[in-house]
């Protein structure tokens, strides 16, 4: 086989491997060159290189090995993510997410049944840095780099010395601004011809490949080298009431039913006080392609609060990279809200939209809910007043402003 043919060879070995599975849609992901560009091999996060020379001879093991190296690096956002420390500490930094893919890979088949250590280029390995996120290996790394104290002796650094060791690839950090080297460029489109976010594209095919790789080992449990990948079954049903119930509190009424939650840690029992017509919210719809499976639920559990609650109006505004439509529910509507939904748009996300459509509208709601997956622009305009994110899928999102609630997708639909 050539060696293009050998890497797309071991692309399908990791697809059929119980472990490694949950890797095999990422190799999809981005183009792969071979060439002899790069003496040994290299990525940006979303396509990858690997030298002709460089694995010309590679026994497959070893060649499992790289390829799974670059792909979590894939993976872990490692060349978009963390630009800043990139450029502030960049030898450190390649040592560090090395450390952090080579201990993944390790964990993951510590028996070297399926990979192998490649040796033209020895990989950066430590016992000591198992389980550490990429900054605490980097805080350590920078520590005996300071110091000048080589690793302890049971570390199994395979290039020990103050502070780190040479990595096995190259790695290209993408920035959007750089224009060409935009993760856009060539990636799937939506149906308005927009690229698709390649954060969305990874969570996807880290989704689709956990799946694959259960079924593989027949549903029994794997190595959980990968389990961050995924979204933690939170339950966040509780906090979108508690959100919800707070803002639609009042004085007209008092009930002891839920009683006063402020006055329970002094075993003292007091009512709580609300009002029959408790204001407006808006909740704001991404209506991007990830988003629709979760709709029904969360207006599902919306409209028991709302029921229950007796907020005076309930403004839903679909938006992307524009608001696309609104619709509006009073008492009567709310046990039908998730059956009366009309989702409307689908194109680029643009969140700013929504805080000048809600004050060119002159609107003033008790509150705002975004409803969003978090891949939005990162310097936006967010609406004034009380604000809940509702995350789906993406627990790096951050707010600028608000509280975010984290929801998972899986089992939604």
């Amino acid at each position: 086989m050539t060696p293009h043919n050998r890497v797309i060879a071991v692309h399908m070995d990791c697809m059929r491997h119980p472990e490694f599975a949950t890797l095999g849609g990422v190799t999809q992901i981005g183009r792969v060159y071979v060439d002899n560009t790069h003496s040994t091999a290299g990525t940006d996060g979303c396509d990858v290189w690997y030298g002709g020379q460089f694995i010309v001879d590679m026994p497959r093991k070893q060649l499992r090995y790289l390829v799974l190296h670059e792909n979590l690096h894939k993976a872990l956002h490692h060349c978009t993510e963390y630009i800043g420390v990139a450029q502030k500490h960049p030898d450190i930094f390649a040592q560090a997410i090395d450390y952090v893919v080579n201990g993944t890979i390790e964990h993951m088949d510590p028996a070297f049944a399926f990979i192998e250590r490649p040796t033209k280029v020895a990989p950066l390995v430590r016992a000591d840095f198992s389980d550490l996120s990429l900054l605490e290996v980097m805080r350590k790394l920078l520590d005996e780099q300071k110091s000048g104290k080589k690793p302890p002796p049971n570390a199994k650094d395979s290039s020990p010395g103050p502070g780190g060791g040479t990595p096995m690839d190259v790695h290209i950090m993408r920035k959007p601004e750089d224009g060409a080297a935009d993760p856009g460029e060539g990636m799937p489109k939506d149906a308005q011809g927009n690229p698709i976010p390649l954060k969305m594209l990874i969570a996807d095919a880290l989704a689709h490949g956990a799946l694959a790789a259960e079924q593989l080992r027949g549903n029994q449990p794997g190595s959980g080298a990968l389990s961050g990948f995924t979204e933690r079954q939170t339950d966040w049903r509780p906090p979108l009431r508690k959100f919800i119930e707070e803002l639609c509190e009042g004085d007209d009424y008092s009930r002891f039913n839920p009683p006063n939650r402020r006055m329970l840690p002094l075993g003292i029992l007091m009512p709580s006080h609300f009002s029959e017509a408790s204001g407006d919210f808006i909740i704001a719809c991404d209506t991007s392609g990830s988003m629709g499976g979760v709709y029904p639920v969360v207006f599902g559990e919306i409209a028991r609060i709302c029921q229950q609650m007796q907020p005076k109006l309930v403004r839903i505004i679909w938006w992307d990279a524009k608001v696309q439509a609104e619709q509006t529910f009073t008492t009567k509507d709310y046990a039908n809200i998730a059956k009366l939904m009309k989702p409307a748009g689908g194109g680029g996300t643009t969140v700013s939209c929504v805080a000048q459509y809600i004050k060119a509208k002159s609107y003033k709601p008790k509150a705002t809910i975004m409803l969003t997956d978090g891949y939005i622009e990162s310097n936006y305009e967010a609406p004034a007043g009380p604000l809940l994110w509702g995350v789906v899928d993406n627990t790096r999102f951050v707010p600028l402003r608000g509280k975010a609630l984290h929801i998972s997708s899986v089992g939604s639909v």
